[in-house]
């Protein structure tokens, strides 16, 4: 097809390719790049895909002259910048949270996100959630113009630990009563069966939704902290998620602060989570206000409002949390010394209340040198909000390079 030519071309007729010659590889791999961030210079489509400068430059002129790509540059700008031209499709991400579902849906050839969440309780059943997810991929993608036909790719990011080398769950939240052991991918074969499910823990999401899109754009190495119902975390490293063996990295909410405190769900004592999980956190809130006052917060959400009003005790209640989590980060930074710290979740919408007594809680425990250095650890709000894990499935679902067996 020529360059000036009006024909569209499918997206999935790109991808899911059965090829794994050198070439159609890297070529797969540099549209993938191109439709997770649109707009993308080709001298970071190098870096992140690990390629010289000479095979992208090779294959990105093929693929221009093909109709495919759009290339073009600005002023003082390093590098030409790529985004899909004649190419038609739409890249997926969904979250699923204890009290909430969100879905992002895009078309691959613009930067524009349709998102969604809806409430969603956990004791209606790993059945319901998939069904809901459904419907909402649904709604979405027609508000982008296409239809469901269109799907290249869907992520998936759930309150579980995922094994990375099988892709398979090997265990649920405590939190949750679910059966989801083995493939979630089958779960959505009867609403999407042609269309490859991408699926990851939803706090790995969220940390490569922020590194991708959001406040860690552009980082080396990146916590993700996602502090809401309970505390979870994703670690970026060299631009990758780092799950560990069986996909239980980053969980940051069962470290042991008291081996004598009270019991988690988890079954052991003194997590994290014992302290600050959004329960714990309500639970102080109630017993601070008994005999006092009847209209109290009934959710993280609610503190976080009266805390930037004038409650003192919600204020005082979650910066108590934040030096906490402070001192949580300062074991994990002391471990794994990373660049960037990005606060996540429901406790992400209050930077301007938690940030600070955070950065105290590191500070007093943390290496000297990490945080006194000439380029410390920095400690920010999440970009993209609630939206985090939902964009972070969509991107990584779409960089993934598998085919599909019709």
């Amino acid at each position: 097809m020529s360059s000036t030519g009006a024909t569209t071309v499918d997206a999935r007729s790109l991808l899911w390719t059965p090829s794994d010659s050198v070439k159609d590889v890297n070529r797969r791999k540099i549209i993938r790049a191109a439709m997770a961030d649109p707009g993308i210079t080709q001298v970071t489509l190098a870096k992140r895909l690990l390629l010289s400068q000479g095979t992208v430059s090779t294959v990105v002129a093929e693929l221009q002259q093909e109709g495919i790509f759009r290339v073009h540059s600005e002023e003082g700008e390093r590098g030409k910048r790529v985004r899909l031209g004649t190419v038609r499709g739409v890249a997926v991400g969904v979250e699923v949270n204890h009290d909430r579902i969100a879905v992002a849906a895009r078309r691959v050839d613009t930067s524009a996100v349709e998102y969604e969440s809806v409430s969603f309780r956990a004791d209606q059943g790993s059945s319901s959630w998939v069904r809901e997810s459904a419907n909402l991929i649904k709604e979405l993608t027609v508000q982008t113009g296409l239809d469901i036909d269109h799907i290249v790719s869907i992520g998936v990011g759930i309150p579980a630990a995922v094994d990375p080398r099988t892709a398979l769950v090997t265990q649920v939240a405590a939190s949750l009563d679910w059966d989801i052991t083995g493939s979630v991918q089958e779960r959505f074969r009867d609403h999407f069966p042609d269309v490859p499910v991408i699926v990851d823990n939803e706090a790995n999401y969220a940390a490569y939704g922020e590194h991708m899109y959001g406040a860690g754009r552009g980082t080396g190495t990146m916590l993700f902290v996602k502090a809401s119902v309970g505390l979870g975390a994703g670690l970026i490293i060299g631009g990758l998620i780092y799950r560990g063996r069986h996909g239980y990295g980053g969980e940051i909410g069962h470290l042991t602060m008291d081996p004598d405190g009270i019991p988690c769900r988890c079954g052991n004592r003194g997590c994290l989570e014992t302290l600050v999980g959004g329960a714990r956190l309500l639970e102080q809130v109630r017993q601070a206000y008994a005999g006092y006052r009847a209209d109290l917060p009934t959710s993280v959400e609610g503190m976080i409002e009266r805390a930037k009003g004038d409650d003192a005790v919600c204020r005082r209640v979650l910066q108590d949390a934040a030096r906490t989590i402070g001192l949580a980060l300062a074991r994990v930074c002391n471990l794994m010394n990373p660049e960037l710290i990005v606060l996540g979740g429901e406790l992400g919408r209050a930077p301007e209340l938690l940030l600070e007594p955070m950065m105290d809680g590191l500070r007093l425990y943390a290496l000297r040198g990490m945080v006194e250095s000439k380029d410390p650890v920095k400690i920010v709000g999440s970009d993209l909000g609630l939206a985090a894990g939902a964009r972070g499935a969509l991107g990584f679902a779409l960089m993934a390079d598998r085919t599909v067996e019709t």
